[in-house]
């Protein structure tokens, strides 16, 4: 439960981060995911449940908070809590290069699932592009702070749900 607790208000906290920012800063090279990058860290240490079950409920908030089609952030964001959840304890975790790798294979595929949706049902989106300078200004800084929160988001969950150990 507390589990759960933690990765809802973490995940709110960065939509609500990310769609505050980018009403304030108009930047045309965009702005980075920090939804995807706890997402990748949630589920890679907690599997592919907890994935999925992130990526449906926080893409499906981006979708009301954001002028995307119902649904296109929930389903984007569910394939790659599924697939990154894979990974859970299989892989040796390097404190740089893997978050790095990780989320930079993580936004490529949100990329190309986003191209792809939108090229199947003909959406005229404005928003993230797969082949665009704001996506690889996005790639970009998504790869360079995935170590720093990787950190961050281990020292939250290791002090949030330490269990008692009793005598």
């Amino acid at each position: 439960m507390k589990k759960n607790m933690t990765v809802f208000i973490l995940m709110l906290f960065s939509i609500l981060l990310k769609t505050t920012l980018s009403r304030y800063l108009s930047l045309s090279f965009g702005i980075p995911d920090t939804t995807l990058i706890i997402l990748v860290y949630v589920s890679i240490r907690y599997g592919t449940v907890t994935g999925q079950i992130s990526g449906f409920a926080t893409g499906l908030m981006e979708d009301f908070l954001s002028l995307s089609p119902l649904g296109f952030n929930s389903l984007i964001r569910m394939i790659t809590g599924q697939i990154t959840g894979l990974f859970h304890e299989r892989l040796n975790l390097d404190p740089v290069l893997f978050p790095v790798l990780s989320v930079a294979l993580a936004t490529l595929l949100k990329g190309g699932l986003s191209y792809m949706i939108l090229s199947i049902f003909n959406i005229q989106y404005s928003g993230s592009i797969f082949i665009s300078s704001s996506f690889g200004f996005e790639l970009l800084m998504n790869a360079l702070l995935a170590p720093f929160l990787f950190l961050l988001l281990r020292i939250i969950f290791d002090k949030v749900l330490k269990e008692r150990k009793t005598l």
